[in-house]
């Protein structure tokens, strides 16, 4: 898995030297950007193949220190948020190969971050105190249609998410939907 990270958030973690993206598949890609938010330090968590956004804030200064670490267990608790079992998790895990930290994964991704952040700076809610995970504002993130880097259609983030677990095999597929032919009901006289 590569942690894409920012200019903000490589400053952050005070590196100077990071390793360009090995080409893993888009889908084990998340990129990170640091900004303020409501006078509130936001971490923005962007999956690169499929925009699906997760919103932290008061992160400690510890967390900085094993930032991988930290970024694989806030994506692994959001997928047992949205429901996924222990074992579809472990599994994306396992396939999404050894943590490391990179550049970001190019224009198109940086693009959705800067979307992410244009759009959280018109949420109207206040950000919540005493929790970590901004909930309300990664719904709310999550719900803008867009048509990122991994697909050819347009979509929003949440469903685009389950669509990269079908397409991995973690989720089975879901059945088509019904198509109802309105022809056969038309007189056509």
């Amino acid at each position: 898995m590569e942690i894409g990270a920012t200019k903000a958030v490589q400053d952050r973690l005070k590196t100077t030297k990071i390793e360009e993206s090995k080409g893993a598949s888009l889908v084990f890609c998340w990129d990170t950007h640091l900004t303020k938010i409501k006078g509130r330090n936001v971490l923005f968590i962007v999956n690169a193949s499929n925009r699906y956004t997760i919103a932290m804030t008061d992160i400690e200064p510890r967390n900085w220190n094993y930032y991988a670490m930290y970024i694989s267990r806030v994506i692994h608790g959001v997928m047992q948020e949205m429901g996924y079992s222990e074992e579809q998790i472990a599994q994306y895990f396992k396939m999404s190969g050894d943590m490391i930290v990179t550049k970001t994964h190019g224009k198109k991704s940086v693009g959705g971050i800067n979307r992410m952040v244009t759009d959280a700076q018109y949420f109207d809610k206040k950000l919540e105190k005493d929790t970590k995970y901004q909930w309300e504002l990664s719904e709310y993130l999550n719900r803008d249609i867009c048509q990122p880097e991994g697909f050819d259609a347009y979509g929003y983030p949440s469903e685009l998410f389950k669509l990269d677990m079908e397409r991995l095999g973690i989720i089975p597929k879901r059945k088509p939907a019904k198509v109802i032919d309105f022809t056969r009901y038309i007189d056509t006289n």
